[in-house]
């Protein structure tokens, strides 16, 4: 999902699992965006076509190349190259850790236990690869592999960093009430990383965000 602000000329780019839904809620009730789950014509040269995706999730590009290269979308979004080029673009990511136990709980209709489940990486639907494996960075590289995004801000700093936002696009007020969205619960993330097993398996997954956050110096990964 992409949220846009034409008015404010702002783009909020939503990576699963890190805080999205509940910010383009509040953008789209609250600050005049509206939001964007389309899926492209040509979706099909995107994933390994299963009966999983009704919008967008695929297993090759992510959110911001999705939606940018698409000329059907740009035209309902009223979208263009100037436009993508100087618009003020912002995402919000997470600990990586964090939010691959996040994807699995919330994908996990099965009740598959998380050591099991992280080695099905191969095995996914296009929709679960989406929400569990498919890398943050993949959501806002351009073209060219590099962070062209204005603001990259934190599920853990979440309601600071959408005040820094949201100040910076020209809302001086902020108009809205943090509040938790409904979601499944989990224990801390820490609890499942019970073996040297089960953290060799999730490494795999997230060392691609931490070495290219750490490369272009978009987030402390001291922090991950």
């Amino acid at each position: 999902m992409c949220s846009i602000n034409h008015d404010k000329k702002a783009i909020f780019i939503h990576i699963p699992k890190s805080g999205g839904s509940y910010i383009s809620d509040i953008l789209s009730k609250n600050y005049g965006f509206k939001n964007y789950y389309l899926q492209r014509p040509d979706h099909k040269l995107f994933k390994d076509f299963d009966s999983s995706v009704k919008t967008h999730e695929n297993k090759f590009i992510g959110t911001l190349l999705y939606y940018k290269t698409s000329p059907h979308l740009n035209k309902i979004m009223n979208m263009n190259p100037h436009k993508w080029k100087t618009y003020f673009i912002f995402t919000f990511v997470r600990n990586p850790y964090d939010r691959i136990v996040s994807g699995w709980n919330y994908i996990n209709k099965h009740n598959i236990p998380f050591e099991n489940f992280i080695k099905l990486k191969d095995q996914m639907s296009s929709w679960n690869y989406w929400h569990v494996f498919m890398p943050q960075f993949q959501h806002i590289i351009d073209l060219n592999n590099t962070i062209n995004i204005n603001f990259i801000g934190k599920l853990e700093n979440i309601e600071e960093d959408l005040k820094i936002v949201l100040n910076k696009i020209g809302f001086e007020k902020i108009l809205h009430q943090p509040s938790k969205k409904n979601s499944k619960s989990h224990k801390d993330f820490k609890e499942y990383y019970t073996s040297n097993s089960i953290l060799s398996n999730v490494n795999k997954h997230v060392y691609q965000d931490i070495i290219f956050f750490r490369y272009n110096k978009a987030i402390d990964v001291t922090e991950l």
